[in-house]
């Protein structure tokens, strides 16, 4: 059976982990591939943890955020690499990250 986004087809998935591998065959011969994550579950979660935590910042330890791998190597791993505290902290405040929140406030 073939699965059809569009142009696109589906090359490979990976249920269990939610990851959809896409090709598009362009007139040339070449090939684009794309690839999908399901981000559902980790979006509820943190939705789910955001509205049970205490809305103070009292004590030593707090978990602010869960971010899917392909998002973190797509746009946090340099800045990890680098120390770059400021800009991690921009990203994590920034209200289009707001669903990889886990806690409200400000980082």
């Amino acid at each position: 059976m073939i699965i059809r986004d569009g142009d696109w087809t589906l090359f490979s998935s990976d249920i269990k982990r939610g990851k959809f591998t896409w090709v598009m065959h362009h007139p040339d011969g070449s090939q684009t591939f794309r690839t999908d994550y399901r981000a559902d579950d980790t979006i509820e979660a943190n939705t789910a943890m955001r509205n049970a935590l205490d809305p103070g910042w009292k004590g030593d330890y707090h978990k602010v955020a869960s971010v899917p791998l392909n998002v973190y190597w797509d746009q946090l791993a340099e800045a990890v690499k680098q120390d770059d505290d400021r800009f991690i902290s921009k990203w994590l405040n920034d209200s289009d990250h707001s669903k990889w929140r886990s806690k409200e406030g400000r980082v």
